[in-house]
């Protein structure tokens, strides 16, 4: 396994902690005695299928849950990089946007809307600094998270605490 993957294996493990110390954090804000609270469920998941046929799940978070993750997003743009010895536009994504599942795939979340996130498969040609250079993957211009990804493929994949 090489050293990237397995720091980003590693990095969604402790991302999946702050997950779950956020979603205990956005559930308690509410509760006081100033009057009744409402339930608002800081993460809420929707099954959907990808454009590739892959059931995935839609993650929606509570503008608390968004705030206290911290996600911050950029978005795919095209670039010119060298891959497999020929210069060629391709699409980028910063690579901090780029999370790995548990058989190795890349992964990286889009935003179709304000709190809503969907996982996008990618193809990963060559990692160029801080770039992540696509051979597939989506849309130029489409937003995706910089920062916050690995808490939400720990949403979505419903774990609770270290595994």
């Amino acid at each position: 396994m090489n050293t990237q993957l397995t720091t980003r294996i590693g990095g969604t493990r402790r991302g999946i902690t702050v997950l779950l110390t956020v979603i205990a954090a956005s559930g308690l804000a509410g509760c006081s005695n100033d009057g009744p609270a409402t339930a608002v469920s800081p993460v809420k998941l929707t099954d959907v299928t990808a454009a590739d046929g892959t059931a995935i799940k839609q993650v929606t978070l509570a503008d608390r849950a968004v705030q206290r993750i911290g996600i911050t997003t950029g978005k795919v743009s095209r670039a010119s990089a060298t891959v497999a010895g020929a210069t060629a536009d391709h699409m980028v994504v910063p690579y901090a946007a780029v999370v790995y599942d548990s058989d190795g795939s890349a992964w990286t979340y889009t935003v179709p809307s304000p709190g809503t996130y969907v996982r996008a498969r990618i193809t990963v040609a060559a990692i160029e600094g801080e770039v992540a250079v696509l051979t597939d993957g989506p849309a130029e211009g489409t937003v995706v998270v910089t920062q916050g990804a690995p808490e939400l493929l720990g949403a979505e994949a419903e774990i609770a605490g270290e595994q």
